[in-house]
């Protein structure tokens, strides 16, 4: 089984060496306290770095819709041939089960295994230090934020409008009002 994990710097794909300790979801945790036990459980079989910051926006923006993008199905396809591939979010797993025919799985034990290898995730990497995954998450993080706000077409000014309604509403009721005075003093 391999583990499609996604980080600021790219995609990394570890490969479990050890399947019966996901069984045990509840003490996989214990396996990842120390580099050395995380690295009993699984091993960095490939790691496809992005190239620029765009890079990592635009396969950030996919991943979050749930689609895998150009550079990650090329990635899975050269290196996933026959294995079952653990993802962490379901719905990307069923758009790689449908366009690359790879079996994906998604459940407890994944999840916990995703929790233990970005506790260890930069001592399971070669080459990604703490002090660079910092800057690479915060400049990701910051890059995305600034294009779901720029670019998010569902994004409306509900408040102005609502506020618009209610002034439309407003002036019909003291329309209204002001008939009514009028006709009962006359």
């Amino acid at each position: 089984m391999l583990v499609l994990f996604e980080t600021p710097a790219g995609f990394a794909l570890f490969k479990v060496l050890d399947e019966g300790k996901l069984d045990k979801v509840e003490d996989l945790w214990k396996e990842f306290t120390t580099s050395d036990s995380a690295r009993k459980v699984v091993e960095l079989k490939a790691f496809n770095k992005f190239e620029n910051t765009s890079d990592a926006l635009s396969a950030a923006t996919l991943i979050i819709d749930s689609k895998p993008s150009k550079g990650l199905r090329k990635f899975l396809q050269k290196h996933c041939e026959g294995e079952t591939l653990a993802v962490a979010d379901s719905k990307l797993g069923n758009a790689i089960k449908e366009k690359l025919k790879i079996d994906c799985l998604h459940n407890s034990a994944v999840m916990e295994l995703m929790r233990g290898l970005r506790n260890q995730l930069t001592e399971l990497i070669t080459g990604l230090g703490a002090q660079d995954l910092g800057p690479m998450s915060l400049g990701l993080s910051h890059s995305l934020s600034r294009y779901k706000l720029k670019f998010s077409p569902e994004k409306v000014d509900t408040i102005i409008i609502q506020a618009i309604g209610l002034l439309d509403d407003l002036d019909k009721e003291l329309n209204t009002y002001a008939m009514r005075v009028r006709e009962w003093y006359g």
